[in-house]
């Protein structure tokens, strides 16, 4: 089929709507006129077809031109040949419905069919597929015009997949920026909570501390019964540690969350950082009467890493487990060596982690469920900071549970530092033992 464009059809219906001049019965000088006339038509006709077959050949957007009763093309621009791939030949003649990028015949009949009725279709996202395969996303608007006694469509299609691309980014942003506003708004609401209840205990002691000196006033003595001291100081020491603990967990977020983290790397034994840990939470562990169960079984357990950042570790699982483990309920350590590496396990039998919260328990303030912060309290900090000293460390955490009532199982895993020969292991320290912990021989 001869290729016929649809600025052709277009002037072919101004020339058909023109009145015929008749110049039979007309004088020599206004057939002459005529003539001039006609030849002028004709040549502003041929202007306006170039500009208009310009037009359609340098557009930045596909167009199609449909014959409005068989759905055949009539013509087809470069752009669009470009953009699906596709030989001129190849799409000349052929129903719409026939060409491989818009391959579903029934859906496409269909759209047809509301054109024709409609005179006007719209797609604001098309995906069509070039001839390599490649998807593409495209609006696609159709009109149906008419041309002298011919009625046509044009299909103008443009490419709007990388505008997708800026818009999925877009929206990415603004779901991040969200995420993080609520995340800061749920920061200030537990932070406020968090704060204010060692805040409240130390009130308390104070005015405990208050009562006891007014009582001895009241005896005339000028000692303070030792009670009031004893309880007093305990609960002030007690709950100033808590405080300490959140604002050095904040501080860790921000170090971390900048890329300001420093690690001072030394070969140390990871089985006496353990022991020092559960020395530190011994007042914990005392409160919540839960069992620590070591075995501590690995034969090579020196690594190369920081000291006190490994033992912010330990502490966090360890403590974590104390927070989530019931009232006579049980934690158990184990090390033990596999392939090169020294795992360390912190197993317990808490209160477990649902399989939708496994994904997300090491995200920042994440504690599981909504329900978990007002029963337990914290930031939900320990283990995000945790898992990401851990791989500052050339380390992997990983957390296992088979569901709610299941208790949890965190799994560590360090490279062995072998560079100097293992040295003999002293026994536990005193306080370790009177802390109630069950230590293995190693």
């Amino acid at each position: 089929m001869p290729r016929r464009s649809f600025a052709q059809y277009h002037h072919q219906h101004e020339r058909e709507s023109k009145p015929m001049i008749s110049t039979e019965s007309a004088s020599p000088a206004k057939r002459l006129s005529s003539v001039d006339r006609e030849s002028s038509l004709k040549l502003s006709l041929e202007a306006s077809e170039l500009r208009y077959r310009r037009l359609f050949e340098t557009a930045q957007d596909g167009i199609l031109i449909l014959d409005a009763n068989t759905g055949k093309i009539i013509d087809v621009n470069p752009f669009l040949l470009d953009l699906l791939d596709y030989p001129f030949e190849n799409m000349i003649g052929r129903r719409l419905w026939e060409i491989g990028q818009f391959k579903d015949i029934a859906a496409n009949q269909a759209a047809f069919e509301t054109l024709q009725r409609n005179e006007y279709i719209r797609y604001e996202n098309l995906p069509l597929r070039s001839k390599a395969g490649k998807e593409i996303h495209v609006e696609f608007i159709s009109n149906v015009y008419f041309v002298g006694s011919d009625k046509v469509i044009q299909c103008n299609i443009r490419d709007i997949s990388a505008r997708l691309v800026v818009d999925e980014t877009s929206h990415g942003r603004l779901a991040a920026l969200e995420l993080a506003n609520q995340s800061k708004d749920d920061l200030l609401a537990v932070l406020s909570h968090e704060l204010r209840t060692p805040l409240t205990a130390i009130s308390c002691a104070a005015d405990l501390l208050e009562l006891g000196h007014d009582a001895a006033d009241q005896l005339d003595k000028t000692e303070v019964p030792p009670q009031f001291d004893r309880s007093a100081v305990a609960m002030i020491r007690r709950n100033l540690q808590a405080m300490v603990r959140l604002i050095s967990e904040l501080l860790d977020l921000t170090h971390m969350a900048k890329g300001a983290l420093r690690l001072k790397l030394e070969r140390i034994d990871a089985h006496e950082v353990i022991r020092l840990a559960l020395k530190n939470l011994e007042s914990w562990q005392k409160l919540t009467k839960v069992g620590i169960y070591l075995q501590l079984e690995a034969q090579c357990h020196h690594i190369r890493a920081d000291a006190g950042k490994l033992e912010q570790i330990m502490s966090n699982l360890i403590g974590n487990a104390l927070k989530f483990t019931p009232i006579g309920g049980r934690i158990l350590i184990v090390t033990r060596n596999e392939s090169g590496k020294l795992v360390i396990e912190v197993s317990d039998s808490g209160i477990g982690i649902s399989a939708e919260a496994l994904g997300r328990i090491f995200s920042p303030f994440e504690q599981g469920d909504s329900s978990i912060h007002p029963r337990f309290g914290g930031l939900g900090l320990g283990l995000s900071i945790a898992r990401t000293l851990t791989a500052a460390h050339g380390g992997t955490l990983e957390v296992e549970s088979e569901g709610i009532g299941k208790g949890a199982n965190f799994t560590l895993r360090f490279k062995v530092d072998d560079s100097a020969p293992q040295a003999r292991e002293e026994e536990p320290p005193v306080a370790a033992k009177k802390a109630g912990w069950h230590l293995s021989r190693e």
